[in-house]
């Protein structure tokens, strides 16, 4: 379920080793996956759900009830990588550390998937990408790493 929200932009620069200057940046709306209108107004930690809600575009509650089917329990993490490795409508995208070179990050995933719908994962978190925008409840660092990343059917 999408909510209605201003487009914001993330930009971060920095210079590399070689004195390289880079510019990350990307666009991305803070959204809830819709937990502000749910009974489950007080969530915590429930980046899997709020990601589940927006990939699929489903309720909030909906979502919730099910990963609580499938071992989420309430405002605790949750093996998400397992459990959506098994679902049909994903199919994942690995981003494996190669040395010498930087790795996938938030600002290049969204300029190279610019369409599409998607679930990210970096370290603790998850959270969609949907047509090169970023969907979270927070900014999250352009510079992060994204180990894999799962094209929503």
């Amino acid at each position: 379920m999408r909510m209605p929200s201003l487009l914001r932009r993330v930009i971060m620069s920095f210079v590399d080793f070689d004195r390289t200057v880079h510019c990350l940046e990307y666009s991305w709306i803070n959204s809830d996956g819709g937990r502000s209108t749910s009974k489950r107004k007080a969530q915590k930690n429930d980046c899997t759900v709020r990601a589940l809600a927006l990939a699929r575009d489903l309720p909030y509650d909906e979502a919730y009830d099910i990963l609580k089917d499938a071992g989420r329990k309430c405002g605790r993490g949750f093996d998400f990588v397992k459990w959506v490795g098994s679902q049909p409508w994903a199919t994942k995208i690995a981003f494996p550390a190669v040395k010498g070179q930087r790795r996938m990050t938030p600002a290049q995933f969204c300029r190279d998937y610019p369409k599409g719908t998607y679930i990210l994962r970096v370290t603790k978190h998850v959270f969609v990408v949907r047509d090169g925008i970023i969907y979270d409840t927070f900014e999250n660092r352009p510079d992060r790493c994204v180990y894999c990343a799962w094209a929503i059917e």
